[in-house]
């Protein structure tokens, strides 16, 4: 037996103890938490709702952990915060999660209301129960999507009733239908970095290779040779996804490492976004900006992976295969019909997404437990 499998046992047997006596303790209804392995702290959607709920009607709970599968000491970690997720996951009566979670999956109570508000606005590529993985993913209740689109691939994904997939809009993309948040984002954006004002901005910003288990990794990209093919006053902002943050970048004064900044902070001040398979590109198309699909493995990684959406056919800007087809692709500037794509997967824009799910919440916790 490896060492992982072993790893399983244990925090099993642990997890099944816990829970004998955490069912013997009721669940409290106006109890309402939040679970996430990607922060320690509220972010995104969930910050925004968390400030929209009326939290003197509830009380909140939080589990929060960044968790990195990179060390004996992060494991005991995740061992300890399974056991509290055990503890306040069956005893709420409503759960809001934006990952894949296992105590969900394997230990949810009757009566408990899980809530999974996916970190992404879409999927380009398959993920959840549509592609194998370690554990099949079960009890989530509802899922938070966009747009009628996801109403399919979220049920596949999250083995989720497709009347349950509930398309209220993600709260976070509220910010970019919301022109006082845009001014101020610049605004401090050239506080900050004032030699960047009067520059062409390209975002790169693509998603990972690989997976939590074997590691992740970056598509092959010479950034110098793109810069030397576009004009002096261009430069390149780089921002990987946070699955990257090990991965080195080669600077220079037209190339900058952007992995501390607010994701939605660079897409405003941003003149293009350059991308591949990232969820990302379903925010930036709110902006109405050129998008430059970076894609030098396309038919590999649709043949291992697969995508929830007809990538050549969807993808609102030139798909290019190497550094000269992009550099090309940036300089003839060809306009593509951002805003049908736009139409497509989000379904409202009216900067109210985060209302329709306050409204839901409310009206879910008036149920029985």
């Amino acid at each position: 037996m490896n060492s992982m499998g072993l790893k399983k046992i244990v925090l099993n047997i642990i997890l099944s103890f816990v829970n004998i006596f955490v069912s013997l303790v009721p669940i409290k209804k106006n109890q309402i938490a939040f679970v996430s392995l990607e922060d320690n702290v509220l972010r995104d959607d969930f910050l925004d709702i968390y400030n929209h709920l009326d939290t003197s009607h509830y009380s909140i709970k939080k589990v929060l952990i960044h968790y990195d599968k990179k060390s004996v000491w992060n494991d005991f970690l995740y061992l300890l915060n399974c056991i509290k997720q055990i503890i306040v996951i069956n005893t709420s009566h409503i759960v809001l999660i934006n990952d894949n979670n296992y105590v969900v999956s394997h230990y949810k109570r009757q009566g408990v209301k899980v809530i999974e508000v996916w970190h992404a606005t879409g999927a380009i590529k398959k993920f959840g129960n549509a592609i194998k993985r370690q554990y099949p993913i079960n009890n989530y209740d509802y899922v938070i999507a966009n747009s009628d689109y996801w109403v399919e691939p979220y049920s596949l994904a999250f083995s989720v009733d497709k009347n349950n997939v509930l398309v209220t809009g993600m709260p976070r993309v509220d910010h970019l239908f919301d022109e006082t948040y845009k001014e101020e984002a610049k605004k401090n954006f050239y506080l900050k970095y004032p030699k960047l004002k009067n520059k062409k901005i390209l975002l790169y910003a693509p998603t990972f290779r690989g997976n939590i288990y074997k590691g992740f990794k970056a598509v092959d990209f010479d950034s110098k040779k793109l810069m030397s093919l576009l004009d002096e006053d261009t430069v390149l902002l780089y921002k990987y996804h946070p699955l990257m943050h090990n991965i080195p970048i080669e600077e220079d004064e037209r190339i900058l490492n952007m992995n501390h900044e607010n994701t939605y902070d660079l897409f405003i001040v941003s003149d293009a976004l350059i991308s591949d398979f990232s969820s990302i590109i379903f925010d930036y198309s709110i902006l109405d900006k050129p998008v430059y699909f970076y894609v030098p493995d396309l038919k590999e990684y649709m043949h291992h992976l697969g995508c929830f959406v007809d990538y050549k056919k969807e993808m609102p800007g030139p798909l290019c295969y190497n550094e000269d087809e992009l550099g090309d692709a940036i300089h003839s500037n060809e306009r593509y019909d951002i805003k049908r794509f736009k139409t497509k997967f989000f379904k409202y824009q009216d900067g109210k997404n985060v209302e329709r799910v306050i409204s839901f919440i409310e009206q879910l916790i008036k149920e029985e437990v």
